[in-house]
């Protein structure tokens, strides 16, 4: 936990790792070049794949419509669809929306 004077930051970082290269190490890497820059980490762990972060929009597997993502961790995302429905589904089951204007104007999608 966060000590006196400091707060606590998330961080999403993403790495690219050669083929053989096992999750858990690239985050062990992360964590320990932050630590070499006088920065303490709290927890490291390791999510292979797309990431959704709360606030941009995915589209699921089968399905056309986009989704907001209200929360995701490692394992699975709760999303909102239009109507303001929440459902809870499996992270590997989602991928970026092409439309997400915050992806575009990112640049992260100008690459796919």
């Amino acid at each position: 936990m966060a000590e006196v004077g400091e707060r606590l930051v998330y961080v999403l970082l993403t790495l690219a790792v050669p083929g053989m290269a096992d999750p858990e190490d690239a985050a062990q890497l992360a964590a320990d070049a932050a630590t070499s820059t006088a920065l303490r980490v709290v927890h490291a762990t390791a999510v292979e794949g797309h990431l959704p972060v709360p606030g941009t929009t995915v589209v699921r597997t089968g399905r056309d419509q986009p989704w907001l993502v209200v929360a995701a961790n490692q394992d699975s995302v709760r999303l909102r669809d239009l109507d303001g429905h929440d459902v809870q589904v499996p992270r590997r089951s989602v991928r970026p929306d092409p439309l997400d204007p915050a992806l575009l104007t990112a640049g992260v999608l100008d690459q796919a």
